[in-house]
């Protein structure tokens, strides 16, 4: 699957890294805590290396259905909030 992302961003130079003899490059630093890379390459060589996180399928309805969403960010503002209550599980 390709696509043509369009990019209206200013970036700076943040690094200068060498390849290795295999073609690798070390970000490891620059990722912080992001396992996953889309690659895009425009036609000038140029490439774009954009973080990305993936939900399994099973969660994505979540994200879908804005009602649900907007329900669990209350709960979990509420939670950080300290507006919670203990219930015993027998009186669910």
């Amino acid at each position: 699957m390709t696509q043509t992302l369009r990019i209206n961003d200013d970036f700076q130079e943040v690094d200068v890294l060498s390849v290795d003899d295999r073609n690798r490059v070390t970000l490891g630093k620059h990722l912080k805590d992001f396992k996953r890379l889309k690659v895009f390459k425009d036609s000038r060589g140029e490439i774009l290396l954009v973080p990305i996180v993936e939900i399994p399928a099973s969660e994505l309805w979540l994200y879908q259905k804005k009602e649900a969403m907007e329900s669990v960010q209350k709960g979990l503002a509420d939670a950080k909030a300290g507006r919670v209550r203990k219930k015993k599980l027998e009186d669910l």
